[in-house]
């Protein structure tokens, strides 16, 4: 997927997934038509995080339609190191200790 986030072009199939080693992404569970659907993944490239998914009408990455309601869309954020640490701490489960270790690969904390 490729989305633009203040004029850059960021592509998950070229960025490095943060915890793909775990096999892991955010996935709601629901299916795609319901509203409250979400999947996402925290990806970063050239040393920018961002995460990159696709959500229903009341998600993250909703759409406005034309006609002046929500549809559901696909998009894109840009985070911090401190708000990419919050995401894997609510989304990661049993898997979020392992996960911000790899998130932190590379990264000095002062």
């Amino acid at each position: 997927m490729k989305v633009k986030i203040d004029g850059k072009v960021y592509d998950t199939t070229k960025a490095e997934r943060i915890i793909e080693e775990l096999s892991a992404e955010y996935d709601s569970g629901l299916p795609r038509m319901d509203l409250d659907y979400i999947r996402e993944g925290l990806y970063k490239q050239d040393g920018v995080l961002f995460l990159a998914g696709e959500s229903g009408a009341r998600g993250r990455y909703a759409k406005n339609e034309e006609t002046g309601g929500k549809i559901g869309g696909e998009g894109g954020y840009i985070l911090s190191l401190e708000e990419a640490k919050e995401w894997i701490e609510l989304t990661q489960g049993s898997n979020a200790s392992a996960a911000l270790m790899l998130l932190l690969d590379g990264f000095v904390i002062i």
